[in-house]
């Protein structure tokens, strides 16, 4: 979407990395805005574009967004869905666009506000209000496939964000080893691109070559190929343009197009500045009065945003403080899914919700712990207490006088993280420390459980019977492929499970077990 071979053309300016260490580094432990997080936009309609593809099952598409959103909870993002608004374009790259309200729309505000994620329609396109959030700092960057998010005015883009997050499954990103491991992305920074030598294009560049290549909202200069395009922006032409279509009135405009087109002719014919290949004359001739389209200019110098309107309109506030809820979560799989019945809940929950559930609720507690005075936490560390798990992830409160066990709330003695076991440092997440903690579920099984109100029953005794993420693969609790045969019976939902975590979330937090986990590997060492 967006300028065709654009993206080739920045390419050597983007950085490969793990959506893990992205978030983890960049969000949770420079921790900018004291959210220990990283905000990240999503256009909505390029998820249900990708998710259109979904053919499985009761409503295969919010079925894909569901286990998208789920892969999001395994790294500290802070996601804000945004959707289309009314005041979008009528046509895109000559087809008129259907503007009606997409009938899934409601079921998937249903799961992003179930998982705790923000959301807001935009007066206009996505794309452009993602920009406006990206550059005034309410969101960190923008997961997008669309370039055009840049020349809106986007300072940060993921892009190729693993074949679990986009359409991408033919030429998903690598890690450094040259496996897919479906955590890699190409990360694009605007300084980046303006500061590499190769690229050397600013917004103002971008939009002309948008205007010259052609876009989704006019095909461009024919025989402008990429290569002039980006010649002539380095020339600085994308820049005066751009300058102006800001400072100038639409009548001034016009006068000032007179001068700068004369001036775009004269370079191709003469190639003064060095940056195209050779003269070019003939494209010189074809450069049209009416070039550039001053509305197809302002679109991007000028799109309809928040900002441009003044108002943010009648939509949520963005807090950055909601969290998973794992009672909504099980009722709206109950409500949209062919294997929403308890048994099935429960089963998936363990391997595609519980892994995500434990990093948010490691990250909870640091902001508990970034609260208060960390003193009395010194030697044990906060923990992981079942209060507030409950307070922030369901819809249940525990306070110290009345407590029990209706609903699955239940103050439960036993702490959410066992022990720790082993330590890595993998590829998938360019060899960021991890601790492999071993996990009592009890308590986040029960906070489901009390979301289910019976609505579906089990159709047959095989009905569901794999842990089968969404694009059919076989799964254990650690995300790997299972080896060798599966369990004879069904497994225990409350049985112990062993995650691998960020170190620098649980060090924060679970300092004892961190101690003694350290304190037997010098046993061993000394016993060697």
């Amino acid at each position: 979407m967006g300028v065709a071979g654009l993206w080739d053309v920045l390419k050597p300016a983007a950085k490969t990395r793990s959506l893990t260490e992205l978030a983890v580094k960049e969000g949770f432990q420079t921790n900018p805005k004291g959210l220990r997080g990283y905000r990240i936009g999503i256009d909505a309609s390029i998820w249900f574009f990708h998710a259109e593809y979904g053919k499985e099952g009761e409503n295969p598409v919010l079925r894909t967004l569901f286990f998208r959103c789920a892969t999001l909870t395994k790294a500290p993002f802070l996601p804000l869905f945004v959707f289309d608004g009314p005041k979008r374009p009528d046509f895109k790259r000559g087809k008129r666009i259907n503007k009606s309200t997409n009938k899934l729309i409601t079921g998937m505000k249903t799961i992003v506000e179930a998982f705790g994620f923000e959301w807001r329609t935009a007066p206009g396109e996505a794309e452009a209000e993602l920009a406006y959030l990206n550059r005034i700092g309410v969101i960190d960057g923008i997961l997008s496939d669309d370039v055009d998010n840049f020349l809106f005015g986007a300072l940060t883009v993921i892009r190729n964000q693993s074949n679990n997050l986009s359409g991408n499954k033919s030429n998903p990103v690598v890690n450094s080893e040259g496996k897919d491991d479906k955590n890699h992305t190409r990360v694009f920074r605007l300084q980046d691109i303006q500061d590499h030598e190769d690229i050397q294009l600013s917004r103002g560049g971008l939009i002309l070559i948008g205007l010259l290549s052609g876009g989704d909202y006019e095909e461009g200069l024919r025989k402008c190929g990429m290569v002039t395009a980006h010649s002539l922006a380095r020339c600085g032409f994308g820049d005066t343009l751009f300058e102006a279509a800001n400072k100038l009135s639409q009548e001034e405009l016009v006068d000032f197009l007179h001068t700068w087109r004369e001036e775009l002719r004269q370079e191709l014919k003469t190639n003064s500045k060095g940056y195209l290949k050779n003269r070019q004359i003939a494209l010189s001739k074809s450069v049209p009065d009416t070039f550039p389209n001053i509305d197809v200019l302002l679109s991007y110098a000028q799109p309809i945003t928040s900002e441009s309107l003044g108002h943010a309109g009648r939509n949520p506030i963005i807090t950055w403080s909601k969290e998973p809820n794992f009672a909504l979560l099980a009722a709206a799989c109950e409500l949209y899914f062919e294997w929403g019945y308890k048994e099935a809940i429960i089963k998936r929950f363990r391997t595609v919700i519980w892994p995500g559930a434990v990093l948010r609720i490691l990250r909870r507690a640091v902001l508990e712990v970034d609260q208060i005075s960390a003193s009395q936490y010194e030697d044990e560390g906060y923990g992981t207490p079942s209060k507030m798990i409950a307070k922030h992830f369901s819809n249940m409160h525990l306070d110290d006088e009345n407590t029990s066990d209706e609903n699955g709330a239940a103050a439960l003695d036993a702490n959410l993280i066992i022990s720790i076991s082993l330590e890595r440092n993998h590829v998938s997440t360019d060899r960021l420390l991890e601790y492999r903690v071993e996990v009592a579920p009890t308590q986040l099984v029960q906070l489901a459980e009390s979301g289910i109100k019976g609505l579906r029953q089990p159709e047959g005794p095989n009905e569901w019977d794999s842990d089968e993420d969404e694009n059919g693969n076989d799964e254990d609790e650690e995300g790997g492929r299972r080896k060798g045969k599966r369990a004879a019976g069904p497994v225990d939902p409350t049985s112990h499970l062993r995650l691998w975590m960020p170190a620098c979330m649980v060090d924060i937090v679970e300092k004892k077990l961190v101690k003694d986990f350290r304190d037997k590997q010098e046993r061993k060492k000394l016993k060697k």
